[in-house]
């Protein structure tokens, strides 16, 4: 039940994030909390096959950190820059994935 809830909270969070140039989203705790989850969870990702770039933990924590401060929109804000660093590193992982040196 837990797993089935969090899925669909990611899958809410990334349809809000894809919608984020034509409607912002709630600045609640609740969201903050999908968020940051989201956050971690791509940051994992990003972990798991050696790409998490530096300063994404460091954004996941001022997140949270702000979320505590009941500082909703800031949390969010934080936490959807860590999910988009988590994405693009990723994304560059799958890039160079076959990269080798070329002497």
């Amino acid at each position: 039940m837990k797993k089935s809830l969090f899925i669909a909270s990611l899958a809410l969070l990334a349809s809000a994030c894809a919608s984020t140039q034509t409607a912002q989203v709630a600045a609640t705790p609740e969201n903050a909390a999908i968020a940051i989850a989201a956050a971690e969870a791509a940051s994992s990702k990003a972990a798991a096959v050696g790409y998490q770039w530096r300063d994404t933990s460091k954004l996941i924590d001022s997140a949270k950190e702000a979320s505590a401060a009941k500082d909703a929109a800031k949390a969010i804000k934080l936490a959807e820059l860590a999910l988009h660093q988590s994405e693009n590193a990723l994304k560059q992982q799958a890039q160079q994935k076959d990269a080798a040196s070329r002497f």
